[in-house]
Parts: structure tokens; sequence; C-alpha cells
């Protein structure tokens, strides 16, 4: 008279029974519909992730630094897996991202580089990057340059996890998994106190003034980064993290032949 699961569970209660779990049922797994994800199949291979997503696709023999994804995904969505993406925020009405979102934070202290009139706050939303030609060159903003707004952090969480199987848009490379946004850069750079507290924050560790992070992340993605080594503030922050059980994935910088920067 009870479900599989309750069962199992009732089962699994009994000392002398190892494990129990539901006889659950797999399918054949086929290339989702999303359209950009159709368009690396017609060949479409040009630069950006909105123009056919090849990189996803089985290598070949002229792009060979494809994923093949489609064999990952029989292994895995990433159900049940949290990513913080910490970066410039996110748009939260992205339509292949509004269902792929948990509650993030606002981790840019200074008002003027955070472009939201706050401080710390717990508004992950994305306000824009832009710089106009005055701002560039004021003393806050010294070395940046004009430019429009990036929407960096709204793209990168589409690459982790934009929905798949919609019809629409692209389809992410763990579309089961759940984006949790942590904002960490505004106006042309971010703060290397505000990013470490990010990065505390999201994997679960307390950041003196934030409330407690109620979805720690399994995974913490950082497409962010800047020249020199990393200092030891940055080493204690790895340290704490990984001892926390969270693997960092950081950008070793995307100039050819150049160094690995920080915080890769």
């Amino acid at each position: 008279g009870v479900d599989a699961a309750t069962l199992a569970a009732l089962l699994a209660a009994d000392p002398e029974v190892e494990y129990a779990v539901p006889n659950g049922r797999r399918r054949i797994l086929s290339a989702p519909n999303d359209p950009l994800y159709a368009a690396a199949a017609a060949g479409v291979r040009v630069n950006g992730p909105d123009s056919g997503q090849w990189y996803l696709r089985a290598p070949d023999a002229t792009i060979k630094s494809a994923i093949d994804i489609e064999t990952a995904w029989q292994r895995s969505t990433g159900s049940g897996v949290v990513v913080a993406v910490l970066d410039t925020g996110v748009r939260p009405e992205h339509p292949d991202l509004r269902d792929q979102l948990l509650p993030g934070y606002d981790f840019v202290s200074n008002a003027t580089v955070a472009n939201d009139s706050t401080g710390r706050d717990a508004d992950a939303t994305d306000p824009g990057d832009w710089l106009t030609s005055t701002e560039a060159g004021t003393s806050v903003f010294a070395g940046c340059s004009a430019s429009s707004s990036s929407w960096h952090g709204t793209s990168t969480s589409s690459l982790v996890a934009a929905a798949a199987n919609n019809s629409l848009g692209m389809a992410g490379s763990a579309p089961g998994a759940k984006v949790l946004p942590v904002r960490v850069l505004g106006k042309c750079f971010g703060d290397d106190a505000d990013i470490i507290a990010g990065m505390l924050w999201a994997a679960g560790l307390t950041v003196d003034g934030v409330p407690g992070n109620p979805n720690p992340a399994r995974v913490i993605n950082m497409s962010l980064g800047g020249g020199g080594a990393c200092n030891a503030a940055y080493q204690d922050a790895v340290n704490r993290i990984a001892a926390a059980g969270t693997v960092i994935v950081a950008a070793a910088g995307n100039s050819a032949g150049g160094p690995v920067g920080t915080p890769a």
C-alpha cells in the first residue's frame, strides 16, 4: 500500500539490509530540441555560444576541442548539483535561466562599482557593467576603458545550466543543475576581498555580516582572473573550500600562450 520510494526507505532502515532502492526506469537520451544546439549539427561553427553549439558535440577532424556532451549526459545532466557562478550577476528573466536559478548574493561592496546604488545585498541581479568615457577618467576606474555592458554572468550561467529540451535558445552543459548566482564583479572589475568572500559564501562557509548560504555549491565557477600569482588570502580560501568538499573551476586566462593568472 505504499509507493516504491517509501518501501525502499523502510527496507533500508532494517539493519540486516545493506541498501534498498526503487527499481527506476532509464530512457535513451537523444539530442535536445534547443535550436542553437541543433544548429551545430548543420555545420554552424562560428565563434560564440549563440551561433551553434559545436563545442558540445563529439570531436571530429576539424573540431578537436568539442566535448561530446551527449555521452556525458548518459551519465548525468547535473541533477541535484548546485553550481555557483561568481561573475557580474545574472538577468533572472532570461527565458533559458529563470527556472534554473537559486537565490544568490551580491558581494560587490563599492556602490559605484556595483552600479546599483547599494553595497552588499541579497540581490544578485546584473544591472549592467557599462562604463562611460567620463567614468573611465575618474580615479575609481583608473586603467579602465569605456565599454558597453557585457552581461557576462548571464552568458556564463547559460553555458553552465541553460534549460534543455524547451525548444528555446541553447542547451547548458549541465541542464539538470541549479545555478547559484554570486555577484563579485561590477563595472570594469571586482575586488579580491569581494571575490574571496563570494567564494567562501558559495561553499557554505561563514562570511561576517552576510546571512548564511542555504544552498552550498558543489562546484564554484569563476570565469574571471587577473595577472600575477595568487596570494595567501586566495590560498587560504581555496584550502578551506576544498576541505568543505567543493570543487573550484577558474579561468586559466584566454590569451594564447599566456601564463595562468589569479585565481586559477
